[in-house]
């Protein structure tokens, strides 16, 4: 029987720790690898603790209203830092959009597409205020 994730609610086994019983049977945590790495800050759950159940651009903020179904929340929503520094992730810089909201985010700053960027800056700074 395999190790489930102590962590209440959560149904996922326990982190496979590389490990093996002489009966071949697999040496798992007592968590999850997503709550051994919230626990101990790893692979970014510094900011990756603030990602809500839902894109956040529901409400229009890069300039078009997010339309996606979210089936599966650990997959399909990111964590994006709204000014593009990694370093700074403070809760005001940060904004959780579905994968097809980030790309096409992302696809902005790679055009320089300033009139879409500007328009989500300010209904950032909007609603931060």
């Amino acid at each position: 029987m395999e190790r489930i994730c102590e962590v209440p609610g959560c149904n996922r086994v326990g982190q496979h720790m590389g490990n093996y019983r002489k009966d071949g049977s697999v040496i798992r945590r007592k968590h999850c690898s997503k709550h051994h790495g919230i626990k101990y800050g790893l692979n970014g759950w510094d900011y990756k603790q603030h990602r809500k159940d839902y894109c956040e651009n529901i409400d229009g903020r890069l300039g078009f209203k997010c339309t996606t179904t979210i089936i599966d929340t650990d997959y399909q929503l990111e964590v994006d830092h709204i000014d593009e520094n990694h370093s700074n992730s403070v809760r005001e810089n940060l904004q959780t959009l579905c994968a097809c909201c980030h790309r096409i985010k992302t696809k902005y700053r790679r055009e320089n597409n300033t009139d879409a960027l500007d328009l989500m800056m300010e209904y950032v700074r909007r609603k931060n205020e």
